[in-house]
Order: C-alpha cells, then sequence, then structure tokens
C-alpha cells in the first residue's frame, strides 16, 4: 500500500498506466450512465476508482475499509471479483486512499464513507461491490461482441477471458480493456445468481498475507515521512487534569532531544488528558528523555475516583426504578406473584480495554493553513470537523493517510490520538510522529464501559414465564462522545431490547447513566456483549429454577417469538432457534457426559445484522473452583458466506477475545488512575489457554450479515452456565475477580 496516495497521486499513475478500465462505486452517479462518455483511449473513465483494469491485463480491487487482521481486504475484492468473472489468483486488492470516494449518497460523510465497525463491512458494500463488477464485465463483454460482430448473449466470462460460445474464440480482459472504455456506462446490469457462484462461498487465503507475516506490510507505525521528527507524552493520569508545571532541563543532556511542548486536554467529542511532548529526531532519544522531564500536576479534584466505588454506586443504582425505560411490553409491574415465583439476580462486568497488538501512533503535520494525518483510522470521516475546529482551518484542508492497522477492535473509530497529535504539531515546524507505548495505550484507551444489569422474572404455577425486568446500569458513551447534551443518553439499546428474544407476555428494560471521570468508548461486540451475558445468564438460571432443561426451555420461548425483520433490528428466532440446534447436536448435549464435565450454552441474535450464533462449552471440573475447557463448539448463521476461511479466523479469534474477558480481562481505578499499564497486569488469553473449536455454518442462501464481531457475546455466558451446570453460578466478570483458576 502506498500510504502517501494522494487523490490527485492516484489519478496521475492510473493514466500514466497506459490502458486501464476504472470503475467506482456509485457508478450511476459518477458516470450518467446509459449515455457514451467522450474521453481519450484508455483514459479512466471516473476519478473515484474501486477497479483497476489495465491493458497489461493486471487487476487491481480497492476497497474503503480499514484492513486490521479481519480480512475485509479479501472478502470485499472477492465480491466484486466474483462478478466480474476475474482470475481470483491474479487479483491484487489494495486500501482505497481517504478523500478518493465520492460521498455515498445514502450515507454522506466528510471525504467519503469508510467507517469500519459493527460487522456492517460485507452487508453494507455486498450491493455495490457486486454492481461495480457486473458493469465492468458488461463493458467488456460488449466490446468482445463488437469485434466478433456477434450478439453479447454469445459471450460468456471466465478467469478474466471472454468466450465467443459459438466459434470458441476467446480474447482477455487485458486485450479488451483499450475497446471497453470507450462504450457508454450500462445503466441495468444483472447481478448473478447465488447458485451461480464460483469464487464466493469457497475459502480463500488473504490476500497479501505472505507480506504480513514477513514484516513486508507497511502499517501506520511503520510510516515515515521526510523531515520527521518523534514524540513521546507524558500524560496526566487523571482525566480532565492539567500541566501546573514541567521541567525539562534534565532532558536536554539527552543526544536528540530537541523541545517539550505542552498542550491542554480536550471534552467532547474526544477526550484527551492534558500532557507534555517531548520531541527528539529519533524514537529512543524521545524515550529517554521523557524519564527525565518532570511535571506537576493539577488533577481537579478528580484524584478519588474509584471502580470499587462505582460498583457499589451501580448496585444502589439498580436497586430503584430505572431512570430511563428503554423497552416495555405489557406490564411487569402487574402481574401478581409470590416470592417463591419469583428469581431476581444481578451481574456485572467491567471497564475493558483494547489492548491493540500495533500500539496507537500518528505522523500529523500542520502548516500554512493545512494539516495532514498518517495513521490507521477505522472512521477517517468522523475526525476532520474537530480536527479544523481545534486547528482554525478549513475542513477541507486536512489530508488523511490512511495506513493498514494491527489490530483494531474499535478502539481507532476514535481519533482523540489525531487530535492530541495536533495540539502539538500546530507548535512545531516539521511533521512529528507520535508513538504511544504499552503503557500509554492501557493507560489512555476509550475503555468498554463498566456495567451491571439486575435482572427479575416472575412465573405462574404451570412454570410459564410471566414477566421480565432488566434495569442495566452503567457509564454511558454517548454522553462521552456528545456531551450532556446527547439526545440518546443509552448507548444503542443498552438495556436489552434487540437484545432480547424470547417471548414473554410483560417485558420492561430500562437505563441508568452513572458518571465516571474515564475515557469510555465502543469495544468489539460493545452493548450486545454487555447484554448477553447478563440475558443469556439469567435465561439459564430461570430454567434451572423451573427444573428444565435450559436447551428446550430456550427453544420453547423461541417459538412462539414472532419475527422483527424491521430495518432494525433483524430478528428471527426460528433462526436463532437453528443455530442452538445445531450446536447442541454437535457438542452432543443429549449424550451422556464423563464424570465431572458439564456444558453450558448460549445463542443470541447480532442486533446490527442479520447474523445468528450458539456456543456450546464443554468444561471439566477439577476441583471446585478450577476447571478445564474440554472444548468449544460454535454455530452460526449469516447467510451467505463471503469467504468461509476469513469466516473460521473471524470466529476462533472472537473466541480468544471473548475468553479473555471472562477469564481475567479487567480495568480497574484507584485514585482517579488506571491501575493497569501493560499486558503482565491487563493479561490477554495465551496460546496455552486457548481451547479446541468447532465452528459449523448453517447452509443459507439469505443476504450477507456480519461476522467480525458476531463470536463474541455467547462465549462468556455459555461458559458461566458449565460452571452453574458443576453448582457454581458466576455473576460478575471476570471469573479470575472470585478465585477461578483453569488449565
Amino acid at each position: 500500500m502506498n500510504t502517501k496516495l494522494h487523490r490527485r497521486h492516484f489519478i496521475k499513475l492510473s493514466s500514466a498506466a497506459g490502458g486501464s478500465l476504472i470503475l467506482g462505486m456509485m457508478l450511476p452517479m459518477a458516470c450518467k450512465t446509459g449515455t457514451k462518455v467522450e474521453v481519450a483511449a484508455c483514459d479512466p473513465l471516473q476519478p473515484m476508482p474501486y477497479l483497476k483494469i489495465e491493458s497489461t491485463g493486471d487487476i487491481t480491487i480497492y476497497f474503503a475499509r480499514a484492513e486490521m487482521g479481519q480480512g475485509v481486504n479479501t472478502s470485499l475484492p472477492m465480491i466484486l471479483a466474483e462478478e466480474l468473472d476475474a482470475d481470483w489468483a491474479k487479483v491484487k486488492t489494495d486500501l482505497l486512499p481517504y478523500g478518493v470516494t465520492i460521498e455515498r449518497a445514502d450515507k454522506p460523510a466528510f471525504g467519503g464513507y469508510y467507517t469500519t465497525g459493527g460487522s456492517q463491512s460485507v452487508l453494507t458494500d455486498w450491493n455495490e461491490m457486486r454492481r461495480v463488477g457486473a458493469t465492468a464485465k458488461a463493458m467488456l463483454v460488449s466490446a468482445a461482441a463488437k469485434k466478433w460482430n456477434i450478439a453479447e448473449s454469445d459471450c460468456s466470462t471466465a478467469n478474466s477471458v471472454v468466450t465467443n460460445t459459438k466459434s470458441k474464440e476467446t480474447l482477455t480482459y487485458a486485450e479488451l480493456v483499450c475497446d471497453a472504455i470507450k462504450l457508454p456506462v450500462p445503466k441495468d446490469v444483472k447481478l448473478k445468481e447465488a447458485k451461480d457462484f464460483t469464487l464466493i462461498g469457497k475459502p480463500a487465503p488473504r490476500k497479501n498475507l505472505g507480506n504480513m507475516i514477513t514484516g513486508k506490510t507497511k502499517y501506520g507505525i511503520d510510516v515515515k515521512v521526510d523531515g520527521m521528527v518523534y514524540a513521546v507524552v507524558e500524560r496526566c493520569p487523571v482525566l480532565q487534569g492539567k500541566v501546573k508545571s514541567f521541567d525539562d532541563s534534565a532532558c536536554k543532556n539527552i543526544s536528540g532531544y530537541l523541545k517539550a511542548i505542552q498542550f491542554d486536554g480536550a471534552g467532547a467529542p474526544m477526550h484527551i488528558h492534558s500532557g507534555v511532548a517531548i520531541l527528539a529526531t529519533s524514537i529512543w532519544s524521545a524515550m529517554k528523555a521523557r524519564k527525565l522531564l518532570k511535571v506537576e500536576w493539577d488533577e481537579a479534584g478528580h484524584g478519588n475516583e474509584s471502580t470499587d466505588e462505582l460498583f457499589k454506586t451501580f448496585e444502589s443504582r439498580s436497586k430503584n426504578k430505572p431512570a430511563i425505560e428503554v423497552f416495555k411490553k405489557g406490564d411487569p409491574a402487574k402481574v401478581k406473584a409470590t416470592a417463591v415465583n419469583t428469581l431476581e439476580s444481578a451481574f456485572a462486568a467491567p471497564f475493558l480495554a483494547h489492548g491493540t497488538m500495533e500500539p496507537i501512533n500518528v505522523i500529523a503535520q500542520v502548516q500554512n493553513g493545512k494539516a495532514e494525518f498518517w495513521c490507521g483510522n477505522q472512521f477517517p470521516e468522523f475526525a476532520p470537523p474537530t480536527l479544523a475546529t481545534e486547528l482554525g482551518i478549513d475542513p477541507k484542508n486536512i489530508q488523511i493517510n490512511l495506513a493498514y492497522i494491527g489490530g483494531g477492535f474499535g478502539r481507532r473509530l476514535f481519533f482523540d490520538y489525531m487530535l492530541e497529535a495536533a495540539k502539538i504539531a500546530r507548535q512545531y515546524d516539521k511533521p512529528v510522529k507520535v508513538i504511544w507505548d504499552r503503557v500509554d495505550d492501557i493507560r489512555n484507551d476509550a475503555f468498554r464501559p463498566a456495567n451491571y444489569h439486575r435482572m427479575k422474572a416472575s412465573w405462574d404455577d404451570t412454570g410459564k414465564l410471566l414477566s421480565w425486568q432488566h434495569h442495566y446500569v452503567g457509564s454511558s458513551i454517548n454522553l462521552m462522545l456528545e456531551g450532556p447534551d446527547a439526545k440518546v443518553i443509552g448507548d444503542m439499546n443498552g438495556g436489552a431490547t434487540a437484545d432480547f428474544w424470547y417471548d414473554i407476555p410483560n417485558v420492561k428494560t430500562g437505563f441508568t447513566h452513572v458518571d465516571f471521570n474515564l475515557q469510555r468508548g465502543w469495544l468489539r461486540a460493545v452493548e450486545i456483549n454487555i447484554n448477553v451475558f447478563p440475558v443469556e445468564s439469567f435465561i439459564d438460571e430461570l430454567a434451572v429454577k423451573l427444573k428444565k432443561d435450559p436447551v428446550q426451555f430456550r427453544l420453547d420461548l423461541l417459538s412462539t417469538m414472532p419475527k422483527r425483520m424491521t430495518e432494525y433490528p433483524f430478528q428471527d428466532p426460528q433462526r436463532i432457534a437453528g443455530v442452538l440446534k445445531l450446536v447442541a447436536d454437535k457438542i452432543g448435549y443429549a449424550q451422556p457426559l464423563q464424570p465431572n464435565h458439564y456444558i453450558g450454552v448460549a445463542t443470541h441474535h447480532f442486533s446490527f445484522c442479520p447474523t445468528y450464533v450458539a456456543h456450546a462449552i464443554e468444561i471439566e471440573m477439577l476441583a471446585p473452583k478450577k476447571f478445564r475447557i474440554v472444548k468449544v463448539v460454535a454455530a452460526v448463521d449469516c447467510g451467505i458466506v463471503v469467504n468461509p476461511d476469513g469466516l473460521l479466523n473471524q470466529m476462533q479469534g472472537a473466541l480468544a477475545f471473548a475468553l479473555t474477558q471472562a477469564l481475567k480481562g479487567e480495568i480497574t481505578i484507584k485514585n482517579g488512575r488506571v491501575e493497569q499499564d501493560s499486558f503482565f497486569n491487563y493479561e490477554l488469553l495465551r496460546y496455552p489457554e486457548m481451547p479446541p473449536i468447532d465452528v459449523h455454518v448453517v447452509q443459507s442462501a439469505e443476504p450477507c450479515g456480519g461476522i467480525g464481531e458476531v463470536g463474541m457475546p455467547t462465549v462468556a455466558p455459555a461458559l458461566c452456565n458449565a460452571l452453574a451446570a458443576a453448582g457454581q453460578r458466576p455473576y460478575r466478570l471476570p471469573l479470575k475477580k472470585d478465585g477461578y483458576e483453569w488449565v
């Protein structure tokens, strides 16, 4: 990837390559479809390219999503290549430079729509990528038909070749490019039927995988620009604190030391700590000098806050009425049930950090009323308005050069690091590369909010559930981003609405916000993960209480639930039941177990997209609080699967990520400060801890769902339900906090 490839440069390079056919995602708008476009031979048709076919036969397919290990650099180009009938083995893929695309009519955004999150990439780009591929193929076929003076219907395509089905003559795409670009862009093109797919649905190794594992891929931390200097930052340990004074006199003894720059913190939408940046000619000089820097902080009255006190507040607030009613069906308050027919439980989970392998880094240059950034980012269109306000420049004068990301998980949906770098670079006349070390990364993350849930249900004397109440207490991400005037305080159905799928006549969910002085943000599966743990734990607890089989109990409640396939959520109870049955079958749920072995299950639908997942986990209890995970079985129904290899990778990765959270992931605050600072005390799952996992996919012709986050939410409740089957139900995460051990 050329991280310095600007829009203007891209066009120039494309034209200079000679004979090339370039098509963009928004063909109808960009190229005035149905009309002949007057162009010189082999010039590009339009300047927002997603596809480039050169007269040499080289095909490059571009994707406008952040590649951060999830494989979008392969799955999205596969969709286009399928319709194009391209020779996949020879297709190259690359990240489309930010700002090249035009704004999408359905999702307008400054500089184009590049947002990568919520398992949305394939779901969102499915139709557009197919249309670009089909359009290019139609133009190539038309060019071939004219050469042969035959009808287009007498042509077939495969592996970048057009064949005359009568004479068996062939022409390669390379031979047709220069003729094809002179043709009008067709207004309507026919897309393939799923039964005709030859590429989609077959496992495909990740494009550029060799470069990634041999260190050739340039991630953000590898990018260099001419004249840049390095910076590390000493930040106030307490958010909203300030620099009272600093002394850098000792830093001046370090070779390569250049300057210390003080900057203020910032509030919504991007909270950053105030601090002092140490600039030097090398990263090592900057890090050495930082150790000699002396800073006195004003903690602005936030130096006494702790997560211990926060959870006491959560518990207290959960016993009151929900501050915000999120969803109500029937009236649980009017349900009359005896105390013996009522169950009430509380579940809790902590703040979590992203822990990306590649720590935060960014290069910023601010000069002459313009600003330029080089970094990985999942949501680049989010940044320019705030950066422009900070720098007092026009947003159009901000250039963002995107890089590959070494692990995102939602961390780089934020641009706090770009704002911080802007504050530093505006005070220096050269590009400044700010690198966060692991300690900086853990302590200054945008943390997944801690959360607390009070659940209550009642039933009649026959065991039929009558009511369900879910009071979610947490610290809102929306308030962090939008400030106290946020229109929606609860975070995306916080309190379980879309994240609840059982047929119970009286349901009430609510949310109470408890503020806390800590940067909060989205982390992989965010609110779905937050809600599914208590929902699937409590439904399992109810089944045990009512002496019913947990799987059949769920299936009975799903059997009468109506389908809710409105715009949001995509809720099909029968598809939820389908993955639950599949996972129970594959793990041998109905079969006798070995002594001290127990199985727990959990299911959900991912409310951002039409994807349904279930997990079943078998454990062996070795001592009262010591266990071994024998195996994990996952079942997923995400409609049409583009790349089964990518799906498997995502499900395996999600298991590792989710087990980290279930077993030991926790960020704690004491005296206003994050206590964890590295992978030694914020541990990720280790290789020996990864259990065997079988992933089973429901074969389906339903529209594509997402897969990036969907494999996480059911892992923790399935594991906790297995522990409950062994006699001890966990009510809070991580399990390590309550003395559990695992081998």
